[in-house]
């Protein structure tokens, strides 16, 4: 017996959110995992959790309107997001727009979390929230082999976030992961990374490669890197519209074995205060 479609339109609700919702939880009970949108405008008022084992696919002309300040879509272990259109419509926002927990324990090749062609805009010039964000923070918690391809961010507080705080036990990671053809555009930080250099809360091995990211007269800083053996590729545009000279690019002191090669940028507006990092070889 094949799977079954299953379409948002089929659902009811007091508003998008919740119709929206309903189809997911539909989704994880049924053999039929992709919820499919349809082709228009979605207002979003309340938050949307993507169950483990569903994906969320947008058709092409789908866009999510967000009104409100809360965290818009999370995504659990085995889970997946295809074609979002996100736009912010609320200069009051101020929360994370896509956010993976490591709670949920993203581990092991097999598994099919993936995020991918996304798109997530500011209408407002209020430079509020966080594109993605991806956080680990307990015992066992963690966020790897996950593969985000094709996202592009602009006009957030932050673009991509990463975050592994210490566990009161155990050890926390954001270890391993591909973001591959991302583009940033008019955030005040485009990548922030923040953890110890290794175990217990580390963020380690992961990939960026084919950056594509343009600063304005509010950015300032692109990158601000910690964990080891992290990889960064790509260009950045417009060095010199980021005022006051500041350093651009921050390698922490908790940064190890960073591979950064992104000669669009001098060494002057790069500081590296951490241990073998390669710069620009």
């Amino acid at each position: 017996m094949m799977n079954e479609d299953i379409y948002v339109e089929n659902f009811s609700g007091a508003n998008d959110s919740i119709k929206i919702q309903a189809a997911i939880d539909y989704a994880r009970t049924k053999k039929g995992k992709t919820v499919k949108l349809g082709n228009k405008d979605y207002l979003i008022t309340k938050p949307i959790i993507i169950m483990q084992g569903v994906k969320l696919l947008f058709d092409y002309g789908t866009r999510f309107i967000v009104k409100g300040n809360f965290r818009v879509l999370e995504i659990q272990k085995n889970a997946s997001l295809e074609g979002a259109y996100i736009a912010i419509d609320d200069p009051a926002f101020n929360s994370e727009v896509i956010y993976l927990n490591g709670k949920y324990k993203y581990y092991n090749t097999w598994h099919r979390t993936q995020i991918r062609d996304i798109n997530i805009v500011n209408w407002h010039s209020s430079h509020k929230g966080i594109g993605l964000s991806l956080f680990s923070g307990g015992a066992g918690h963690e966020i790897s082999f996950v593969n985000f391809e094709n996202i592009k961010i602009a006009g957030m507080r932050i673009g991509i976030k990463l975050v592994a705080s210490r566990p009161s036990s155990g050890f926390a990671w954001i270890n391993a992961n591909r973001f591959l053809s991302v583009s940033l555009d008019d955030c005040i930080e485009m990548i922030t990374m923040s953890s110890s250099s290794t175990v217990p809360n580390e963020i380690s091995g992961n990939q960026f490669k084919d950056l594509q990211i343009q600063p304005t007269s509010i950015t300032t800083k692109v990158l601000k890197v910690s964990g080891q053996f992290n990889y960064f590729n790509g260009m950045i545009w417009d060095v010199s519209s980021i005022p006051q000279n500041r350093p651009v690019i921050e390698l922490t002191a908790n940064s190890m074995d960073t591979t950064l090669h992104i000669p669009s940028v001098p060494n002057n507006r790069i500081i590296n205060n951490g241990q073998r990092n390669k710069v620009n070889l």
